[in-house]
């Protein structure tokens, strides 16, 4: 099985546990905790195309996040758009906000990270102190319910439904993404730039349309988060979310883009998992992380996909023929 295969394979496996889910765990609280990983596996799978992709370390995700929720909740708020409407615009506010990151996409390696890291914490600033739009420190409140054709989303499992689908098909956009020429041409930009300049690709325009795409994923991101907790708060997108979501793409492979919604579930689930140890979850929790960075430098993907070829070489060697009974 190829690997363009494979990933289909695992696309379509995801997507039908996801559908069938809430059948399993129809429960409220595994509703709101599955749509925040729904929510979660979006801001991962943006930066995977950053990180996994072309190769850059992007620490100012929270950014465009941030941008996103409170750009979709100010349009159904106070404009009174319709929410499907808000969602892709909200994905533009968060493509033209990465425009501004066009010049730093020359910087390489940690020289990027920290102009990213330095973005993100002024948006932050702009989200906590311009209270006449974002109502600062105390928040924005009152974030209506989303509609479909005019129809409320009230029952969480129709929302988590909703959100499940929209992760699906960002999942099934970037792997056609990955797979296309422009892909092949961001994993030559990752594997050597300047061999990549040298042959003809226009290095900077690929690297910025990537951080575009990224940030346009996180913005849309930013709408399901917005309308899913129905308040926001600037706290909410400190540069710790960045932090928490290169964690999501490390921990679940990077390169993986299964690994970046297997990562996702982890980073939301497992904590929540750990409350039985009270005050030592996030000490536990730490533990586990590096314990999985020792195991396999691949991350989850990494791990699963070694005992996937282990498994797979041990069914194909062959038995040894039994011996007659006259030897």
């Amino acid at each position: 099985m190829n690997a363009s295969r494979r990933d289909w394979t695992i696309a379509f496996a995801g997507i039908g546990f996801a559908a069938l889910l809430p059948f399993l765990a129809p429960d409220g609280f595994v509703m709101h905790l599955m749509t925040s990983v729904a929510i979660a596996a979006m801001l991962a799978l943006g930066l995977q195309m950053l990180l996994g992709v072309s190769g850059q370390l992007s620490i100012g995700q929270a950014a465009f996040f941030g941008l996103g929720a409170y750009g979709a909740a100010l349009m159904t708020k106070e404009a009174g758009l319709p929410f499907l409407l808000a969602l892709p615009l909200a994905g533009v506010i968060g493509g033209i906000a990465s425009l501004a990151m066009v010049p730093i996409t020359r910087l390489r390696g940690p020289y990027l990270a920290v102009a990213t890291l330095g973005f993100s914490i002024m948006v932050y600033l702009v989200l906590k102190n311009e209270e006449w739009a974002t109502g600062g420190s105390y928040g924005l409140i009152g974030i209506p319910r989303p509609e479909l054709f005019g129809f409320r989303l009230r029952d969480p499992m129709l929302w988590y439904w909703f959100c499940a689908a929209v992760a699906a098909l960002t999942y099934v956009g970037m792997l056609l993404l990955q797979t296309s020429r422009f892909g092949r041409a961001l994993h030559a930009v990752r594997q050597n730039e300047d061999a990549a300049r040298a042959s003809g690709l226009r290095v900077t325009l690929l690297k910025s349309q990537c951080f575009v795409i990224s940030a346009v994923v996180s913005g849309m991101a930013g709408a399901l988060f917005a309308h899913h907790l129905r308040y926001l708060n600037p706290n909410d997108f400190t540069f710790w979310k960045s932090i928490e979501i290169l964690i999501m793409v490390v921990i679940g492979g990077v390169g993986s883009l299964a690994g970046a919604v297997l990562g996702a579930a982890v980073v939301v689930v497992l904590p929540e998992l750990l409350r039985v140890v009270g005050d030592y979850r996030m000490l536990v929790f730490g533990a586990m992380l590096v314990a999985v960075m020792l195991v396999g430098e691949g991350g989850l993907a990494g791990i699963i996909g070694g005992l996937w070829r282990r498994a797979a070489a041990l069914l194909r060697r062959p038995r040894p023929a039994l011996r007659s009974a006259a030897e």
